[in-house]
């Protein structure tokens, strides 16, 4: 009879982090399925986690420290050790450290899932380094968590109430493919109890089809139509007037600035009709609760992404819809789990032992002043205040990434001459990926390390690449970033295979190798979560049990007891913060970078509006492209979405290769009709790279072939000035068939 367990875990494979059981016989992982007994997702499970035993076992996975023999792309590999791979890399960062300071080091990552991003939090600020770190998260995610804490302190974009909303809206968001548990959930209550949906997407999907209202925007323009929302919810009346008087300031100079957009003028920016946008308004405003998921489409607009945040944080306080069931939830780190506090990563992250003067050396401190160090170090007082914990640091901050790839070429505002990258592919996320290219390529650069479960087309181009454990392989105990009152934990399916290890052995045998030894006393994850339940007297294997751990006491409204943790106390509408940081305190609309309306003349050479995204499940960014795990041979090839009568009058049938170009490069897709779509605008898939194909240069594993970023605009002066977030859409493009 074979060995057989059942290991409990989340999968990670997203930020879902479903509950599962993984089967395990004779040691390797044969069958996943759900875990009903888990609180939150009560048995769901998604296609990604059914394909995972093949996933994990795909021989191109990475097994054993590589340090590179060749040139960089060459694909020329040295197997080393550990110990010896991590000495090398520590002297070389010592080194560079006394010569160009601590902050010439910068960090590349990727998204949450489940991995710590303390450990790497804790190692920068030891290192003497301002935090530089280099993500796409402030094009998902981190501008909306940091506009959320400027306004109003606490963060709720992310804790939904759906499943008891009378009104859910979908903006840039298309759960259908990309949160199929939130996806089930809407479909259930439009079911069982009529449900009102609202969409805004330029494009037909499927949750669009199942909408009451569908806004077919025209793409860059969404901060518009909420400032048109923002019109008629105020001018009519139909907000919360006692929640708003008690708890807000700023309402009147709020209500000044709509004025400035009303339905019909909001009409003529977007394209969508005023009726409709007032009676979309009216929905939402009247219909509740109601709740807005997050849709990442939004924070990728450059100019606009973070003002339209704003506006979607301002709906959701003068509506009422914060605190209550069935619109967003106030979830605070800090709060006592079987009367004790978990220890949160902000305190792991130590950022008190990280004075001011080297903070302002984080790249971007001055400009990108809302995600930077500068803004987080304004409102961490007011955030520690009401917490009772240091304030949420890990992800919230950010330095200018578009900058990272300049400073690297040109030594200016100061030279970066290492990055250490794990689980991120910049090659494939990046805005104007060849100039990432170059930049990697660059003899300025010193020393690259990345982490990495495959060898993608960045580790193509590292010095050292050190093999990553995944979920199935490491322990689980999180807080969500400092988000969550809730701990989630889980165990390690099999011990990670080959020498792979998980982030928080790499970033602790880093520090052991820069001279950190004393600040790292717990040698393995499941020490660390020993050490972050200790307060509670609950042990890692009883959470691992538990699957969740809640807080002793939930209050709905919090802010009651505690007031927002924001200078005021209450909801800034005017924000005070934004104010201080020389920003308008209150939201506006910009014409996109590369609209139609402000550069006529490249219109008439690029007449169609670029979108880049919508992927597929069970495609996740840039990952699952390997053959023989199931997600290529359902998808095989990337897709460009273009009107049918469009596509036929530029010759172009269902299914033919096109070319996408726009004045940064040129790709190729396969076209898809979509007859719902504006017929002035294209969507093509973005970060797609072809593994199968050849991994050394010139190819890349075809990186530079389909990939959507090739295309994308990341100037600095039309990056969002709040964030630093680049243009993945809303951009001028031209389409034509392939031979």
């Amino acid at each position: 009879m074979p060995d057989q367990q059942v290991k409990k875990t989340s999968c990670q494979y997203c930020s879902n982090m479903c509950g599962v059981l993984v089967h395990v016989e004779d040691g390797k992982v044969v069958r996943i399925e759900g875990n009903r007994e888990h609180p939150l997702s009560r048995g769901f499970v998604c296609e990604r986690t059914r394909i995972a035993p093949r996933w994990l076992y795909h021989p191109d996975q990475l097994m054993y420290p590589l340090k590179r023999v060749g040139q960089r792309g060459e694909g020329k590999w040295q197997r080393v050790s550990w110990d010896d791979a991590l000495g090398e890399i520590g002297q070389r960062l010592l080194k560079l450290k006394q010569e160009y300071g601590p902050e010439t080091l910068g960090f590349f990552e990727g998204t949450w899932r489940g991995n710590d991003y303390w450990p790497r939090g804790r190692f920068a600020t030891l290192f003497g380094n301002p935090h530089n770190i280099f993500a796409p998260g402030v094009i998902c995610g981190i501008n909306d968590m940091a506009i959320n804490m400027a306004v109003m302190g606490d963060v709720t974009t992310y804790a939904v109430d759906t499943p008891r909303s009378n009104c859910v809206v979908y903006w840039g968001a298309d759960p259908s493919e990309s949160s199929l548990r939130n996806w089930a959930a809407v479909r259930r209550i439009q079911r069982d109890r009529g449900v009102k949906v609202i969409v805004v997407d330029p494009r037909q999907t499927k949750t669009a089809d199942i909408a009451d209202i569908w806004l077919r925007i025209r793409p860059g323009t969404d901060t518009a139509l909420a400032l048109g929302w923002l019109n008629v919810i105020i001018n009519e009346g139909l907000y919360d007037k006692e929640f708003v008087e008690q708890w807000t300031v700023g309402f009147d100079r709020l209500k000044g600035r709509v004025q400035e957009y009303p339905p019909e003028k909001v009409a003529e920016i977007t394209g969508c009709p005023a009726g409709q946008i007032e009676a979309a308004a009216r929905m939402y405003a009247t219909s509740g609760p109601s709740s807005m998921p997050y849709g990442v489409a939004i924070d990728q607009l450059g100019l606009n992404g973070t003002r339209t945040e704003q506006c979607k944080i301002i709906m959701r306080a003068i509506c009422g819809y914060l605190g209550v069931s069935g619109g967003h939830l106030i979830t605070r780190p800090g709060q006592p789990v079987n009367g004790g506090k978990f220890v949160t990563e902000a305190e792991l992250t130590r950022m008190d032992l990280l004075p001011m003067e080297a903070r302002r050396k984080q790249m971007g401190f001055d400009v990108c002043r809302l995600v930077s160090l500068k803004g987080w170090s304004l409102m961490s007082e007011h955030l520690e205040r009401v917490y009772g914990v240091p304030a949420p640091v890990t992800v919230q901050i950010q330095a200018h990434t578009t900058m990272l790839w300049r400073s690297i070429l040109t030594g200016k505002p100061y030279p970066v001459k290492a990055l250490i990258g794990w689980g991120s592919n910049p090659l494939a996320w990046a805005g104007n990926v060849k100039l990432v290219y170059e930049a990697l390529k660059s003899n300025n650069l010193d020393l690259h390390v990345v982490q990495e479960l495959f060898m993608t087309p960045s580790a193509q181009l590292a010095d050292y690449v050190l093999p990553a454990a995944s979920w199935m392989e490491r322990d689980l105990c999180t807080n969500m970033m400092d988000f969550g009152s809730l701990v989630q934990a889980g165990e390690k399916a099999v011990p990670p295979l080959g020498e792979r290890r998980d982030i928080y052995e790499f970033f602790r045998g880093l520090a052991l190798a820069v001279g950190q030894e004393e600040h790292w006393p717990w040698k393995t994850l499941e020490e660390v979560s020993e050490h972050r339940l200790k307060p509670t007297g609950i042990s890692f294997r009883e959470a691992v049990d538990r699957c969740v751990l809640f807080p002793d006491t939930f209050d709905m409204q919090p802010w009651k007891q505690t007031g927002f943790p924001t200078p005021s106390g209450k909801v800034e509408l005017y924000s005070s913060i934004l104010e201080y940081l020389d920003y308008d305190p209150l939201p506006f609309y910009e014409e996109p970078p590369e609209s139609p309306f402000k550069l006529p003349e490249v219109a008439r050479e690029y007449p169609l509006i670029l979108n880049t995204g919508g992927n597929y499940m069970p495609m996740f960014h840039s990952e699952f492209m390997q053959k023989g795990i199931g997600s290529r041979e359902k998808h095989p090839d990337p897709l460009m979405d273009i009107h049918p009568d469009t596509a036929r009058g530029l010759g172009i049938a269902e299914g033919d290769w096109a070319y996408i170009e726009t004045r940064r490069g040129r790709i190729r897709q396969k076209a898809r009709y979509n007859a719902g779509l504006l017929p002035n605008v294209v969507n093509c898939q973005a970060s797609w790279w072809f593994p199968e194909t050849e991994a050394n240069e010139p190819n890349l594993s075809g990186v530079f072939e389909s990939n959507a970023n090739v295309l994308t605009l990341d100037d600095p002066e039309w990056c969002d000035e709040l964030s630093g977030g680049w243009c993945n859409r809303a951009l001028l493009c031209r389409v034509y068939r392939a031979e």
